[in-house]
């Protein structure tokens, strides 16, 4: 599975569990495995769902060399209050890509994915 595959399945389990998700990376190393850095989002400091995001990035800098790609999923509001769409920021040496994907949670046992739209993404590690 793609880091992309895993980080929208940890979203899609945390959405229908809390009612929204807070950015989580999928990490694969140089090495072949996998791990995932969830960022933890504090009353006491006030953290965002963008700080939350920047220190994951921060965390992937540091070990920048051992990484062979990565991808963060985040919570985010489309331009309409009512849109919400899953962001997947994926990255690999070779080229960054951003992924949408809408999501409906019609009831507390459905979540309804919509069609995913990739676009180039912003380089955060090896640009």
């Amino acid at each position: 599975m793609s880091p992309a595959d895993v980080c929208v399945d940890i979203a899609a389990e945390r959405i229908s569990e809390n009612w929204g998700v807070q950015p989580v990376a999928v990490v694969n190393d140089i090495s072949g495995r996998e791990r995932v850095l969830a960022g933890q989002q504090s009353e006491v400091d006030g953290s965002t769902n963008r700080s939350i995001h920047e220190r994951l990035v921060h965390e992937l800098r540091a070990v920048s060399g051992d990484v062979r790609s990565y991808a963060i999923v985040s919570d985010v509001t489309g331009e309409e209050a009512s849109d919400t769409y899953l962001e997947v920021l994926l990255e690999r040496r070779d080229y960054a890509m951003r992924i949408l994907a809408p999501y409906l949670i019609p009831d507390a046992a459905t979540f309804d994915l919509g069609p995913m739209k990739a676009s180039v993404g912003q380089r955060l590690l090896w640009g």
